[in-house]
């Protein structure tokens, strides 16, 4: 609830929001001030109100930057494996696009290591088919279980030995 909150408060309408706000109070000063004196309140109030305004966007420009708003990631995990396709089910992500090549990777020993070599079968609204064209034989079986699914991350990122595989599969 208190996450909702705050992303709430820091969006654009929270922060439109807040200039307004902070333009009403500089409007409702100035009719109970005298604005007319020597030392001009109306130059005060201003300058209070731009320095609020320019703080309000600097401090959503960085929750936005903190939050990781506008960027998603360039790897995903399996959420399923649909053996009589052999395809990975990953969620939606923008990175990945149709008739792509992709890496399925497994962490090993600290190192990333290449198992299965696929492609972006068919992106759909919220989820992403990832057929599996080749298997390096790192892996005995295809994960198929969830806890074993988060051991794979897709990437669209290839080596480029496994795209001469690829190429031989195809000849």
């Amino acid at each position: 609830m208190s996450q909702r909150i705050i992303n709430s408060i820091f969006s654009l309408s929270g922060l439109a929001f807040a200039i307004g706000a902070l333009g009403f109070l500089s409007g409702v000063v100035t009719l109970f001030v005298d604005t007319s004196s020597n030392i001009s309140i109306k130059w005060l109030l201003f300058t209070f109100l731009v320095a609020i305004s320019i703080t309000l966007i600097l401090l959503k420009v960085i929750f936005d930057l903190a939050n990781g708003v506008g960027g998603q990631s360039f790897s995903e995990n399996p959420i399923r494996f649909v053996s009589e396709e052999r395809v990975f089910v990953i969620r939606r992500n923008d990175n990945f696009l149709n008739n792509i090549i992709v890496g399925c990777y497994v962490h090993e020993n600290e190192i990333d290591r290449l198992a299965y070599l696929g492609v972006v079968h068919l992106v759909q609204d919220k989820v992403i088919q990832i057929k599996i064209e080749i298997d390096m034989g790192l892996l005995d079986k295809v994960p198929e279980s969830s806890i074993e699914l988060k051991s794979i991350f897709v990437r669209a990122v290839v080596p480029v030995t496994a795209l001469a595989q690829l190429k031989n599969l195809e000849s």
